[in-house]
Parts: C-alpha cells; sequence; structure tokens
C-alpha cells in the first residue's frame, strides 16, 4: 500500500469527509476524559472529535497537517503532525487522535506526544470501527478496502504506546448510526480506498454496495464498536 498516498487522499473531499464520517459515542469521551482538561487533538481532520470535545467544554486545540481539511476545523488550529506538534512542552493534559493514529505510529511521534504532555496527562487514541460480526457489515468491508493487504496495524490489538507511557487500558462501546444506501455510498466515498481507485474501480465498488444494501431496505442501522484508549505519560 502506498501509505502517503492513502494518508494524504482526503483532502480533496474534506466536505463529503466531515458530513458522512460517524462521530463518537459521548460515553466513550466522558470515560477517556471525565474532567475538564486542555487537549491537543493531534491529526484532527475535518474536527469531527475537536468540535465533540469542544461542545462538552474541553479548551482543544486541533492539530492536522492537511491545508483542506484543517479550514473545515473551527476554533484553534494550527498546521502540524505527529512529529512536529506546534506546542511548548508540558503544555496539555490529554493528546487525542481521532482515527488517525493509525497513519502516524510509532516512536518519532510517542516521544513528541510525551513531550507536549504535562505530568500525568495521557494519550488518548479512538477509533469507531464497524461492527464486522455483522454478515453484510464484514461483506462491505471487503468492497470498502478492496483487495490490498491490510496493514500490519491493528486497531483493535493495541497494547503499547512504547517506553515514555504507562499500561494501554481499552474499553469498548458498541452503537450504531442510521443510514440509508445513498448515506452509505457516501461513507464508501470517504474512504481512502474509494480516493485512490480509477473509474471503473469506482463504478464496480458501488454497484456491489448497492446490491448488499438494497434487501437492508430504505433505512438501516450500521453497527459500529468504538475503540477507546488511554494510557499515561510516565
Amino acid at each position: 500500500m502506498d501509505f502517503a498516498a492513502h494518508a494524504s487522499s482526503f483532502g480533496a473531499v474534506a466536505d463529503l469527509y466531515d458530513r458522512a464520517r460517524p462521530r463518537y459515542p459521548r460515553e466513550a469521551l466522558d470515560w477517556a476524559m471525565p474532567e475538564k482538561s486542555d487537549i491537543v487533538d493531534l491529526g484532527a481532520g475535518t474536527g469531527i472529535l475537536t468540535r465533540q470535545l469542544a461542545d462538552l467544554g474541553h479548551h482543544v486545540i486541533a492539530v492536522e497537517p492537511d491545508d483542506k481539511m484543517r479550514a473545515r476545523i473551527p476554533g484553534e488550529a494550527r498546521k502540524g503532525s505527529a512529529t512536529h506538534i506546534p506546542l511548548p512542552d508540558a503544555s496539555v493534559d490529554v493528546v487525542t487522535a481521532g482515527q488517525s493514529y493509525h497513519w502516524f505510529y510509532g516512536e518519532p511521534a510517542h516521544t513528541e506526544i510525551a513531550r507536549v504532555l504535562r505530568p500525568g496527562g495521557r494519550f488518548v487514541p479512538i477509533w469507531n470501527i464497524r461492527d464486522a460480526r455483522v454478515p453484510w457489515v464484514a461483506k462491505s468491508s471487503t468492497f470498502f478496502d478492496g483487495a490490498r493487504e491490510r496493514d500490519a496495524f491493528d486497531e483493535t490489538k493495541v497494547t503499547t504506546f512504547g517506553p515514555r507511557f504507562g499500561p494501554v487500558t481499552l474499553k469498548t462501546f458498541e452503537w450504531s448510526a442510521t443510514h440509508t444506501t445513498a448515506s452509505f455510498l457516501e461513507l464508501a466515498r470517504s474512504r481512502s480506498y474509494y480516493l485512490l481507485a480509477g473509474p471503473e474501480a469506482r463504478q464496480r465498488l458501488e454497484q456491489q454496495l448497492h446490491e448488499l444494501l438494497g434487501p437492508l431496505g430504505e433505512e438501516f442501522e450500521l453497527p459500529y464498536v468504538t475503540y477507546a484508549y488511554t494510557s499515561g505519560k510516565r
């Protein structure tokens, strides 16, 4: 997989991405960040998680490298990356990564995240994962991701953030989002596999999804499992 191409593919469809991608369940955010905190939302994209955290009363600075994605973020948004966070040492309580840590995991990022955290601060990566225990959802994922070999990183099996962080705690939250065929197709069109595919592959994916979703009716529930991790700075 061309990792850089996939990681940088979303800016061209920033509006679609912001509209189509799911939000995070309130219970997960309250569990991971129970106190009002100074937060860096790292790899913030269009600010989906940023806005939710701000609405809960946290002070949030978004950090996002893509100019088109960052332009969608309300409030304070800075250009930066996981290896160059534009904040001083020990300046925030929490660093979050909503649907983004798999793009930058590794020791250079861990070192930089630890640098900006205050003593006792914590790192909180979080993902909404479609629940593949449901057969039609599992089938749809084969269309979403094509035939490409999955990257070695598994969002559901994170065990460490390196020597600068303590033990990792995981809590999962099950929920669902209501969709129509049209809204589900928008979700598919916001995926990096679709964005980098040619016209024939895009047409084939949309046809496959139409055939899969037809029997589900006019509206249907897309089940998710949210994986929320926390780990404290040593």
